[in-house]
Protein backbone atom coordinates (compact mmCIF):
# COMPACT_ATOMS: atom_id res chain seq x y z
CA UNK A 1 0.00 0.00 0.00
CA UNK A 2 1.35 3.28 -1.00
CA UNK A 3 0.67 6.49 1.35
CA UNK A 4 0.53 9.82 -0.26
CA UNK A 5 1.20 12.49 2.33
CA UNK A 6 0.31 16.40 1.23
CA UNK A 7 2.77 18.27 2.68
CA UNK A 8 2.72 21.60 0.54
CA UNK A 9 0.65 24.54 2.43
CA UNK A 10 1.95 27.72 3.20
CA UNK A 11 0.54 27.55 7.21
CA UNK A 12 -0.76 30.99 6.96
CA UNK A 13 -2.51 30.70 10.26
CA UNK A 14 0.66 29.32 12.14
CA UNK A 15 3.50 31.31 10.93
CA UNK A 16 3.47 33.98 13.58
CA UNK A 17 4.40 30.63 15.94
CA UNK A 18 6.25 28.82 13.37
CA UNK A 19 7.89 31.13 11.42
CA UNK A 20 9.07 30.20 7.87
CA UNK A 21 8.76 26.85 8.72
CA UNK A 22 6.65 23.49 6.71
CA UNK A 23 3.51 22.22 9.15
CA UNK A 24 4.70 18.72 8.82
CA UNK A 25 7.87 19.44 11.34
CA UNK A 26 5.75 21.17 13.65
CA UNK A 27 7.59 18.85 17.09
CA UNK A 28 5.38 17.01 19.27
CA UNK A 29 7.16 14.69 22.16
CA UNK A 30 10.24 16.14 20.85
CA UNK A 31 10.10 14.96 17.24
CA UNK A 32 8.86 16.35 14.21
CA UNK A 33 5.41 15.88 13.02
CA UNK A 34 6.13 14.29 9.54
CA UNK A 35 8.57 11.49 11.67
CA UNK A 36 5.75 10.58 13.62
CA UNK A 37 3.42 9.69 10.20
CA UNK A 38 6.04 8.03 8.96
CA UNK A 39 6.87 5.85 12.20
CA UNK A 40 3.52 4.93 12.29
CA UNK A 41 2.34 4.11 8.73
CA UNK A 42 5.51 1.95 9.11
CA UNK A 43 4.08 -0.10 11.87
CA UNK A 44 0.73 -0.43 10.15
CA UNK A 45 2.80 -2.23 7.03
CA UNK A 46 3.14 0.65 5.01
CA UNK A 47 6.51 0.95 3.31
CA UNK A 48 6.29 2.68 0.01
CA UNK A 49 6.06 6.38 0.24
CA UNK A 50 5.25 9.51 -2.63
CA UNK A 51 5.56 13.08 -0.68
CA UNK A 52 3.39 15.94 -2.34
CA UNK A 53 4.98 19.17 -1.80
CA UNK A 54 4.84 22.81 -2.78
CA UNK A 55 5.58 25.38 -0.68
CA UNK A 56 8.79 25.02 1.53
CA UNK A 57 9.16 21.57 -0.37
CA UNK A 58 13.53 22.13 0.21
CA UNK A 59 12.84 21.82 3.98
CA UNK A 60 10.73 18.68 3.37
CA UNK A 61 13.43 17.03 1.62
CA UNK A 62 16.49 18.11 3.43
CA UNK A 63 14.89 16.95 6.83
CA UNK A 64 14.11 13.16 4.81
CA UNK A 65 17.45 12.94 3.67
CA UNK A 66 18.92 13.75 6.79
CA UNK A 67 16.80 11.33 8.72
CA UNK A 68 15.99 8.84 6.82
CA UNK A 69 18.16 6.76 4.64
CA UNK A 70 15.73 5.21 2.05
CA UNK A 71 14.87 7.08 -1.18
CA UNK A 72 11.59 8.70 -1.02
CA UNK A 73 9.86 9.61 -4.14
CA UNK A 74 9.24 13.45 -4.39
CA UNK A 75 6.82 15.16 -6.16
CA UNK A 76 5.94 19.07 -6.97
CA UNK A 77 2.40 20.33 -8.56
CA UNK A 78 3.32 22.48 -11.38
CA UNK A 79 0.36 22.52 -13.87
CA UNK A 80 -3.01 21.28 -11.06
CA UNK A 81 -3.04 23.12 -7.71
CA UNK A 82 -4.72 22.43 -4.23
CA UNK A 83 -4.96 18.80 -2.42
CA UNK A 84 -7.49 17.44 -5.31
CA UNK A 85 -4.99 19.28 -8.48
CA UNK A 86 -1.97 18.24 -7.07
CA UNK A 87 -2.81 14.54 -6.86
CA UNK A 88 -3.67 14.95 -10.67
CA UNK A 89 -0.63 16.15 -11.38
CA UNK A 90 1.51 13.39 -9.64
CA UNK A 91 -0.72 10.45 -10.87
CA UNK A 92 1.95 9.06 -13.05
CA UNK A 93 3.65 8.73 -9.32
CA UNK A 94 0.41 6.86 -8.31
CA UNK A 95 -0.68 3.43 -7.52
CA UNK A 96 -3.58 1.81 -8.25
CA UNK A 97 -4.80 1.85 -4.81
CA UNK A 98 -3.85 4.69 -2.03
CA UNK A 99 -3.76 6.17 1.09
CA UNK A 100 -4.13 9.98 1.24
CA UNK A 101 -2.76 12.04 3.96
CA UNK A 102 -2.47 15.76 5.38
CA UNK A 103 0.37 16.17 7.22
CA UNK A 104 -0.71 18.52 9.69
CA UNK A 105 -2.35 15.98 11.51
CA UNK A 106 -1.33 14.23 14.63
CA UNK A 107 -2.82 10.68 14.94
CA UNK A 108 -2.82 7.59 16.46
CA UNK A 109 -4.68 5.39 14.46
CA UNK A 110 -5.19 1.93 12.91
CA UNK A 111 -4.43 2.38 9.40
CA UNK A 112 -4.47 -1.09 8.80
CA UNK A 113 -8.23 -1.98 9.65
CA UNK A 114 -9.08 1.38 7.57
CA UNK A 115 -7.85 -0.85 4.45
CA UNK A 116 -9.56 -3.62 5.36
CA UNK A 117 -12.78 -2.43 5.97
CA UNK A 118 -12.66 0.10 2.75
CA UNK A 119 -11.09 -2.85 0.72
CA UNK A 120 -14.28 -5.29 1.42
CA UNK A 121 -16.95 -2.55 0.39
CA UNK A 122 -14.80 -1.95 -2.76
CA UNK A 123 -15.69 1.58 -2.80
CA UNK A 124 -13.62 4.23 -5.32
CA UNK A 125 -13.15 6.53 -2.25
CA UNK A 126 -13.19 6.07 1.30
CA UNK A 127 -12.90 9.04 3.45
CA UNK A 128 -12.07 8.91 7.57
CA UNK A 129 -14.62 11.27 9.73
CA UNK A 130 -15.02 11.99 13.27
CA UNK A 131 -16.81 14.03 15.71
CA UNK A 132 -14.17 16.99 17.11
CA UNK A 133 -14.77 19.86 18.52
CA UNK A 134 -14.97 22.50 15.60
CA UNK A 135 -17.54 21.33 13.28
CA UNK A 136 -17.82 24.38 12.46
CA UNK A 137 -14.64 25.66 11.10
CA UNK A 138 -14.79 21.53 9.33
CA UNK A 139 -15.63 19.99 6.14
CA UNK A 140 -18.64 17.96 7.33
CA UNK A 141 -20.49 14.86 5.54
CA UNK A 142 -24.03 13.33 6.16
CA UNK A 143 -24.28 9.49 5.44
CA UNK A 144 -27.00 6.29 5.22
CA UNK A 145 -27.24 3.86 6.95
CA UNK A 146 -24.71 2.29 4.66
CA UNK A 147 -22.33 5.16 5.78
CA UNK A 148 -22.34 6.12 2.01
CA UNK A 149 -22.00 10.18 1.92
CA UNK A 150 -24.60 11.45 0.59
CA UNK A 151 -23.82 15.18 1.05
CA UNK A 152 -21.19 17.53 2.13
CA UNK A 153 -21.32 20.74 3.97
CA UNK A 154 -18.53 22.71 3.73
CA UNK A 155 -16.74 24.53 6.86
CA UNK A 156 -18.31 27.43 8.16
CA UNK A 157 -21.67 26.89 6.48
CA UNK A 158 -24.50 28.31 8.10
CA UNK A 159 -27.31 25.58 7.58
CA UNK A 160 -28.48 22.73 9.57
CA UNK A 161 -24.95 19.83 9.94
CA UNK A 162 -24.15 16.63 12.13
CA UNK A 163 -21.16 16.76 13.16
CA UNK A 164 -19.56 13.68 11.18
CA UNK A 165 -16.24 15.94 10.40
CA UNK A 166 -13.67 15.07 7.57
CA UNK A 167 -10.51 13.77 9.08
CA UNK A 168 -7.84 14.27 6.39
CA UNK A 169 -7.26 10.64 6.20
CA UNK A 170 -8.40 9.12 2.91
CA UNK A 171 -8.08 5.78 0.78
CA UNK A 172 -8.75 6.12 -3.13
CA UNK A 173 -8.57 4.21 -6.56
CA UNK A 174 -6.22 5.82 -8.84
CA UNK A 175 -8.99 5.53 -11.06
CA UNK A 176 -11.15 8.10 -9.33
CA UNK A 177 -9.43 11.09 -11.36
CA UNK A 178 -10.57 10.06 -14.68
CA UNK A 179 -14.25 10.97 -13.18
CA UNK A 180 -13.21 14.82 -13.37
CA UNK A 181 -11.94 17.05 -15.75
CA UNK A 182 -9.21 19.12 -14.47
CA UNK A 183 -7.75 22.11 -16.14
CA UNK A 184 -3.71 23.31 -16.41
CA UNK A 185 -3.32 26.12 -13.78
CA UNK A 186 -6.92 26.04 -11.53
CA UNK A 187 -6.59 24.83 -8.37
CA UNK A 188 -8.77 22.09 -7.12
CA UNK A 189 -9.98 21.07 -3.15
CA UNK A 190 -10.26 17.18 -2.71
CA UNK A 191 -13.42 17.58 -0.67
CA UNK A 192 -14.75 20.78 -1.99
CA UNK A 193 -14.64 20.15 -5.44
CA UNK A 194 -13.88 16.52 -6.46
CA UNK A 195 -15.91 14.44 -4.10
CA UNK A 196 -19.26 16.26 -4.80
CA UNK A 197 -18.64 15.43 -8.22
CA UNK A 198 -18.00 11.77 -7.59
CA UNK A 199 -21.08 11.34 -5.76
CA UNK A 200 -23.74 13.22 -8.06
CA UNK A 201 -22.10 11.00 -10.70
CA UNK A 202 -23.38 8.23 -8.46
CA UNK A 203 -20.00 7.15 -7.73
CA UNK A 204 -19.83 5.03 -4.10
CA UNK A 205 -18.14 6.90 -1.59
CA UNK A 206 -17.31 5.87 1.84
CA UNK A 207 -16.89 7.43 5.05
CA UNK A 208 -15.45 5.39 7.88
CA UNK A 209 -16.00 6.80 11.46
CA UNK A 210 -13.60 6.25 14.31
CA UNK A 211 -13.29 7.83 17.66
CA UNK A 212 -9.73 7.22 17.42
CA UNK A 213 -7.18 10.36 18.05
CA UNK A 214 -7.04 12.61 15.10
CA UNK A 215 -6.56 16.27 15.15
CA UNK A 216 -5.32 18.44 12.98
CA UNK A 217 -2.73 21.57 14.19
CA UNK A 218 -3.65 23.88 11.72
CA UNK A 219 -4.20 26.87 14.21
CA UNK A 220 -1.83 28.01 17.22
CA UNK A 221 -4.71 26.54 20.12
CA UNK A 222 -4.94 23.21 18.14
CA UNK A 223 -1.45 22.91 18.56
CA UNK A 224 -1.66 23.69 22.19
CA UNK A 225 -4.63 21.20 22.56
CA UNK A 226 -2.04 18.29 21.21
CA UNK A 227 0.61 18.90 23.51
CA UNK A 228 -2.01 18.91 25.97
CA UNK A 229 -3.77 15.47 25.31
CA UNK A 230 -0.08 14.00 24.78
CA UNK A 231 1.25 15.31 28.64
CA UNK A 232 -1.91 13.97 30.07
CA UNK A 233 -1.03 10.51 28.14
CA UNK A 234 -5.43 10.26 27.98
CA UNK A 235 -4.98 9.33 24.52
CA UNK A 236 -4.21 6.16 25.17
CA UNK A 237 -7.61 5.07 26.01
CA UNK A 238 -8.80 6.01 22.19
CA UNK A 239 -6.16 3.86 20.77
CA UNK A 240 -7.70 1.17 18.50
CA UNK A 241 -6.59 -1.92 20.65
CA UNK A 242 -7.24 -0.51 24.21
CA UNK A 243 -10.17 -1.84 26.37
CA UNK A 244 -11.55 1.70 25.70
CA UNK A 245 -13.81 3.15 28.56
CA UNK A 246 -16.41 5.25 27.78
CA UNK A 247 -19.96 6.85 28.48
CA UNK A 248 -23.69 6.38 27.02
CA UNK A 249 -26.06 8.93 27.23
CA UNK A 250 -30.03 9.56 27.38
CA UNK A 251 -31.28 12.31 25.78
CA UNK A 252 -34.43 13.99 27.04
CA UNK A 253 -34.39 14.89 30.41
CA UNK A 254 -30.61 13.53 30.66
CA UNK A 255 -29.11 16.94 27.99
CA UNK A 256 -32.34 18.66 27.27
CA UNK A 257 -35.50 19.70 29.65
CA UNK A 258 -38.08 16.72 30.11
CA UNK A 259 -41.03 17.91 28.55
CA UNK A 260 -44.32 16.59 25.78
CA UNK A 261 -43.47 19.44 23.32
CA UNK A 262 -39.61 18.18 22.23
CA UNK A 263 -41.16 18.04 18.60
CA UNK A 264 -39.38 21.21 17.08
CA UNK A 265 -36.67 23.02 17.30
CA UNK A 266 -37.95 25.79 19.56
CA UNK A 267 -38.84 23.33 22.49
CA UNK A 268 -35.66 21.64 22.79
CA UNK A 269 -33.78 23.46 25.53
CA UNK A 270 -30.52 22.25 26.63
CA UNK A 271 -30.48 22.24 30.63
CA UNK A 272 -27.26 24.27 32.11
CA UNK A 273 -23.73 22.91 32.77
CA UNK A 274 -24.26 20.01 29.63
CA UNK A 275 -21.55 21.66 27.49
CA UNK A 276 -19.35 21.43 30.57
CA UNK A 277 -20.04 18.01 31.32
CA UNK A 278 -19.67 17.10 27.82
CA UNK A 279 -16.17 18.77 27.81
CA UNK A 280 -14.92 17.30 30.80
CA UNK A 281 -15.55 13.52 29.34
CA UNK A 282 -13.96 14.73 25.78
CA UNK A 283 -10.47 16.05 27.69
CA UNK A 284 -10.26 13.26 29.61
CA UNK A 285 -10.57 10.98 26.26
CA UNK A 286 -13.64 9.25 27.49
CA UNK A 287 -16.07 8.84 24.58
CA UNK A 288 -19.18 9.99 24.64
CA UNK A 289 -22.52 8.24 22.97
CA UNK A 290 -25.93 9.45 22.53
CA UNK A 291 -28.52 6.62 23.22
CA UNK A 292 -32.34 7.89 22.65
CA UNK A 293 -35.74 6.67 21.80
CA UNK A 294 -37.70 8.55 19.50
CA UNK A 295 -40.91 6.97 19.07
CA UNK A 296 -42.49 10.76 18.21
CA UNK A 297 -41.36 9.88 14.71
CA UNK A 298 -43.44 6.36 14.60
CA UNK A 299 -46.22 8.19 15.70
CA UNK A 300 -46.13 10.98 13.24
CA UNK A 301 -45.80 13.95 15.84
CA UNK A 302 -42.39 14.90 14.13
CA UNK A 303 -40.53 14.30 11.24
CA UNK A 304 -36.85 13.39 10.30
CA UNK A 305 -36.11 17.05 9.24
CA UNK A 306 -36.79 18.57 12.52
CA UNK A 307 -34.96 15.61 13.93
CA UNK A 308 -32.28 16.46 12.17
CA UNK A 309 -32.39 20.14 13.19
CA UNK A 310 -32.48 19.25 16.65
CA UNK A 311 -29.05 17.00 16.67
CA UNK A 312 -27.29 19.82 14.56
CA UNK A 313 -28.46 22.86 16.79
CA UNK A 314 -26.97 20.24 19.77
CA UNK A 315 -23.73 19.46 18.24
CA UNK A 316 -23.60 23.41 17.00
CA UNK A 317 -24.34 24.58 20.86
CA UNK A 318 -21.43 22.03 22.31
CA UNK A 319 -19.25 23.23 19.48
CA UNK A 320 -19.16 26.60 20.61
CA UNK A 321 -18.05 25.11 23.48
CA UNK A 322 -15.32 23.30 22.27
CA UNK A 323 -17.21 20.24 23.28
CA UNK A 324 -18.54 17.31 20.98
CA UNK A 325 -20.61 13.73 21.34
CA UNK A 326 -18.72 10.85 19.38
CA UNK A 327 -21.57 8.92 17.68
CA UNK A 328 -25.27 8.35 18.65
CA UNK A 329 -28.18 6.52 18.09
CA UNK A 330 -31.80 6.87 18.05
CA UNK A 331 -34.52 4.60 17.89
CA UNK A 332 -37.75 5.89 16.18
CA UNK A 333 -39.87 2.83 16.35
CA UNK A 334 -43.04 2.56 19.12
CA UNK A 335 -44.18 -0.67 20.38
CA UNK A 336 -46.22 -2.24 17.69
CA UNK A 337 -45.20 0.90 15.04
CA UNK A 338 -42.19 0.80 12.98
CA UNK A 339 -40.80 3.71 11.59
CA UNK A 340 -40.09 2.95 7.85
CA UNK A 341 -37.26 5.44 6.70
CA UNK A 342 -34.28 4.12 7.88
CA UNK A 343 -31.86 5.41 5.36
CA UNK A 344 -29.92 7.10 8.19
CA UNK A 345 -26.35 6.45 9.94
CA UNK A 346 -28.08 6.76 13.43
CA UNK A 347 -30.88 4.20 13.30
CA UNK A 348 -31.41 1.62 15.33
CA UNK A 349 -34.30 -1.11 15.57
CA UNK A 350 -33.48 -1.46 19.23
CA UNK A 351 -35.98 0.64 21.83
CA UNK A 352 -34.87 0.64 25.23
CA UNK A 353 -34.92 -1.10 27.66
CA UNK A 354 -33.66 -3.36 24.60
CA UNK A 355 -29.47 -3.01 24.95
CA UNK A 356 -29.02 -3.15 21.54
CA UNK A 357 -27.97 0.60 20.72
CA UNK A 358 -25.51 0.62 23.91
CA UNK A 359 -24.17 -2.76 22.27
CA UNK A 360 -24.07 -1.51 18.68
CA UNK A 361 -21.72 1.04 19.60
CA UNK A 362 -19.41 -0.93 21.42
CA UNK A 363 -19.04 -3.66 19.06
CA UNK A 364 -18.35 -0.58 16.53
CA UNK A 365 -15.87 0.88 18.49
CA UNK A 366 -14.55 -1.68 20.77
CA UNK A 367 -15.80 -0.57 24.19
CA UNK A 368 -15.12 -2.32 26.96
CA UNK A 369 -18.64 -2.28 28.40
CA UNK A 370 -17.58 -3.36 32.12
CA UNK A 371 -15.47 -0.28 32.56
CA UNK A 372 -18.33 2.18 31.28
CA UNK A 373 -21.24 3.83 32.11
CA UNK A 374 -25.26 4.49 31.35
CA UNK A 375 -26.33 8.04 32.08
CA UNK A 376 -30.09 8.37 31.92
CA UNK A 377 -33.25 9.86 33.71
CA UNK A 378 -35.74 6.46 33.63
CA UNK A 379 -36.38 3.03 34.00
CA UNK A 380 -35.67 2.32 30.54
CA UNK A 381 -32.38 3.93 30.46
CA UNK A 382 -31.01 1.57 33.90
CA UNK A 383 -32.63 -1.56 32.37
CA UNK A 384 -30.80 -1.01 29.27
CA UNK A 385 -27.57 -0.03 30.88
CA UNK A 386 -28.25 -3.20 33.28
CA UNK A 387 -28.89 -5.34 30.45
CA UNK A 388 -25.77 -3.87 28.43
CA UNK A 389 -23.70 -4.76 31.28
CA UNK A 390 -22.70 -1.10 32.64
CA UNK A 391 -22.95 0.41 35.54
CA UNK A 392 -25.80 2.97 35.81
CA UNK A 393 -26.40 6.36 36.63
CA UNK A 394 -30.02 7.74 37.10
CA UNK A 395 -30.27 11.38 37.05
CA UNK A 396 -32.77 12.28 38.80
CA UNK A 397 -36.11 14.29 36.66
CA UNK A 398 -39.60 14.27 36.36
CA UNK A 399 -39.41 10.82 34.99
CA UNK A 400 -39.02 9.46 38.29
CA UNK A 401 -42.89 9.19 39.16
CA UNK A 402 -42.83 6.89 36.12
CA UNK A 403 -40.66 4.74 37.25
CA UNK A 404 -42.01 1.12 37.26
CA UNK A 405 -39.65 -1.43 36.61
CA UNK A 406 -37.90 -3.50 38.95
CA UNK A 407 -34.08 -2.22 38.36
CA UNK A 408 -32.57 -0.62 40.86
CA UNK A 409 -28.90 1.91 39.31
CA UNK A 410 -25.75 2.14 40.48
CA UNK A 411 -25.68 5.43 41.84
CA UNK A 412 -28.24 8.26 41.89
CA UNK A 413 -27.02 12.06 40.72
CA UNK A 414 -29.02 15.33 40.11
CA UNK A 415 -27.70 16.29 36.82
CA UNK A 416 -25.44 15.05 33.91
CA UNK A 417 -22.68 17.52 35.75
CA UNK A 418 -22.72 15.31 38.76
CA UNK A 419 -22.72 12.33 37.07
CA UNK A 420 -19.94 13.02 34.54
CA UNK A 421 -17.74 13.80 37.80
CA UNK A 422 -18.44 10.76 39.28
CA UNK A 423 -18.05 8.84 36.11
CA UNK A 424 -14.74 10.25 36.29
CA UNK A 425 -13.59 9.71 39.78
CA UNK A 426 -14.74 5.72 39.37
CA UNK A 427 -12.55 5.47 36.26
CA UNK A 428 -9.52 7.17 36.80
Amino acid sequence: MQAVIICGGKGSRLKAFIGNKAKALVKFKGAENLKNQISLLKKNGIKNFLFLTNHFEDQIKYFLKKNYSEKFIFHKDKNYFGTGGCLYDAKNKLEKKFLIVFSDLYFDFNFKNFIKNTIKKKCLFSCVVHANDHPHDSDTVLLDKNFNIKNIYKKNSKGFKINNAVGGIYFAQKIFLNHFNFQKGKSYDLVHDILPKLINCGHKIMAYKTIEYIKDFGTLNRIKIVKRDIKKNKIKNLNFFSKTKSVFLDRDGVINQENSKIKVLKNFKILPNIQKAIKKLNKNKIPCFLVSNQAGLAKGEFKLSELFKIISKLDKYLSKNNAYIDDFLICPHFTNKKYKNTNMSFFSDYRKPNPGMITTLAHKYRINLKNSFMIGDSDRDILAGKNAGVKTILVESPKIKDYKLNVKPNFKTTSLWSAVNLVLKKIN
